[in-house]
């Protein structure tokens, strides 16, 4: 009997060793095989992030034309109504102030889209227009704004028109088209102010 619980013992010490012996390598194996899909899993959710829009020159060119203008006619509304002796003055600037806010928050939000920083000053020769025509007053005030908007809105147009049969950019080319019945108005009533005409009618 003693001989047979001593074969007995060294087999159950046999087993126990045997059984334990794989663990660490179970151990190793698991702790292996999480660290690459970890170190994977970050890099498909990078890419998404790039911006696919591509734009012209031109085009980014037409947006920082856009911002500069819509924000001198906004001023120079507001100004209009405050200062302008003339009723058909003071209806062109407030019509002319609405409108070009209303276009500057469709073209933030284009450029928001777009990934385009658009401009947040007027350049020297716009901030000149601004001092130059806060200065006067009266008749003096009435017959210079009139003059400006009339150069301003005859170029508006024209880049306007421009970019909308030119742009490649979907977007661009329809910012640039829909309110372009908007700025020929006012370039007509402007002319027909300008010109005395009375009671021009303003929208």
């Amino acid at each position: 009997r003693g001989i047979t619980t001593f074969i007995l013992t060294l087999g159950f010490t046999a087993l126990i060793f045997t059984a334990c012996e794989p663990r660490p390598e179970r151990e190793r194996v698991g702790g292996a095989t999480p660290s690459p899909t970890l170190g994977i899993t970050p890099s498909p959710t990078a890419s998404p992030t790039v911006s696919p829009v591509a734009l012209t020159t031109t085009e980014k060119e037409f947006m920082a034309y856009a911002r500069r203008e819509g924000m001198l006619e906004v001023q120079l509304g507001n100004m209009a109504v405050q200062k302008a002796s003339s009723n058909d003055v003071k209806q062109l600037g407030e019509s002319l102030s609405t409108a070009h806010s209303q276009l500057g928050q469709k073209l933030q939000q284009l450029a928001s889209d777009l990934n385009v920083t658009l401009p947040q000053d007027l350049k020297p020769e716009q901030q000149n227009v601004v001092s130059r025509l806060e200065k006067l007053s009266g008749k003096a005030f009435d017959r210079e704004f009139m003059k400006e908007m009339v150069s301003d809105h005859t170029k508006d147009v024209s880049e306007f028109e421009r970019a909308a049969s030119q742009a490649t950019n979907a977007d661009i080319k329809q910012f640039a088209s829909e309110p372009l019945p908007t700025l020929r108005d006012h370039l007509k009533m402007a002319r027909e102010i300008a010109a005395g005409k009375p009671g021009a009618k303003t929208q």
